[in-house]
């Protein structure tokens, strides 16, 4: 298990910033609300529509939802970190927030080989290339998310990157990043609880899913 403690204090001597006992929390909570979620769409929801596979033992299904997760975070590691550089709250140069993050995420310090190549394969590539690995390597650890509705995987890096604005402490970033979701699908707006606003890192809106949304408000834009 990790020390929250420590890893507040490794942020604030990486970073030289002093919101820490904010940040990390904000982080983690909003990290970890995403990679419930995504599984939960990918999985949970795609067995509501189409069925649960009745080949698929318990015990294959424990392990397919922690490969599952596992990719997911590495995704979320990655994308995290584009997004904290080119939003400016870490030099390009840097080089401790990737290993931070995925022993914050992962508890795993040092990163074992194969995961920092998946890692490092995504940050040499564009956002768009990163959303399209992400669907292919889903595909074969997950193979019904290849239901899934397509936008969910557009949907998934912008919200991460919602949840990066937060954390460091940037509403009106994260403002941003949601106006340009909801200006591609207005229907994520019309939730007449959240009003597809951005929430705080950890809260889930129980009438659409925010801040990933549930199949049934997917749909209607495929």
């Amino acid at each position: 298990m990790i020390d929250p403690e420590q890893m507040v204090q490794e942020f604030a001597e990486h970073s030289g910033r002093a919101d820490g006992p904010q940040a990390v929390p904000s982080l983690a909570s909003g990290l970890g609300l995403l990679d419930d979620l995504l599984y939960f769409r990918l999985h949970d929801d795609v067995e509501k529509v189409f069925g649960a596979d009745s080949m698929l033992m318990p015990v294959s299904e424990v392990k397919t939802r922690q490969r599952t997760k596992c990719e997911i975070e590495l995704y979320q590691i990655a994308e995290s970190a584009a997004a904290a550089r080119e939003f400016g709250y870490l030099p390009a140069e840097e080089t401790w927030y990737v290993p931070w993050l995925a022993k914050l995420r992962l508890e795993q310090s040092p990163l074992g080989p194969k995961h920092r190549e998946r890692i490092e394969r995504y940050l040499s590539q564009t956002a768009h290339a990163r959303q399209l690995t992400l669907t292919d390597v889903l595909a074969l650890v997950l193979p019904e998310s290849r239901r899934a509705p397509l936008v969910l995987f557009s949907l998934f890096p912008l919200a991460v990157r919602v949840a990066t604005a937060l954390a460091f402490g940037d509403p009106r970033r994260a403002d941003q990043v949601r106006a340009a979701q909801i200006n591609d699908l207005p229907v994520l707006a019309d939730c007449h609880q959240c009003r597809g606003r951005v929430l705080e890192n950890g809260q889930r809106c129980p009438g659409c899913g925010n801040p990933l949304w549930e199949t049934r408000w997917l749909v209607s834009v495929e």
